[in-house]
């Protein structure tokens, strides 16, 4: 009985991290005009825990000529403040107490896990599957709105939105 929570805690914090390290790899695939030789900002909204210890370890990352930098905001007063510096953010579930404005800044690419589908500001949604995999959808309107530019592989690679996305 006793390893039923250990094996509740390692499933979460695998998780946590496969999360983590699908928002790593969307980095390497997307480009921010005007940001070369600049450290990428990763804000991560109300990240806790497993999710926040998964974080940390990007911060040891680099991609090509660039460093990650994590922001992590966790009050909801701090959004304001960093928001026009962020060019990811991620909002794990824990994040969604975090009002965003009804506008992104230019720039600013949302990604989220397990987002309501009508939410049109969510570039990069990480949903769960039927069978239970873990997979994202890309919203090309916001990508637009972002104005970045995201590899066609990744594109290739998402799950095609549904009718409520599009």
């Amino acid at each position: 009985m006793l390893s039923t929570p250990f094996f509740v805690a390692s499933a979460q914090a695998s998780e946590a991290s496969l999360r983590v390290a699908f928002v790593y790899n969307f980095l390497k695939f997307i480009e921010w005009p005007q940001r070369e030789n600049q450290p990428i900002s990763l804000c991560a909204l109300g990240a806790e825990g497993i999710t926040r210890q998964a974080l940390a370890q990007l911060e040891k990352k680099s991609q090509p000529q660039r460093f990650i930098q994590v922001v992590y905001i966790d009050k909801a007063d701090d959004l304001g403040q960093h928001l026009t510096s962020c060019q990811m953010i991620y909002r794990p579930m824990s994040g969604e107490r975090f009002p965003l404005p009804a506008q992104l800044p230019p720039g600013a690419l949302l990604v989220a896990d397990e987002p309501d589908p009508s939410d049109k500001r969510v570039a990069i949604a990480l949903v769960r599957t039927v069978d239970n995999r873990i997979e994202f959808i890309i919203n090309e309107w916001a990508i637009g709105h972002a104005g970045v530019k995201v590899s066609s592989q990744l594109l290739k690679l998402a799950r095609k939105p549904t009718k409520e996305r599009s």
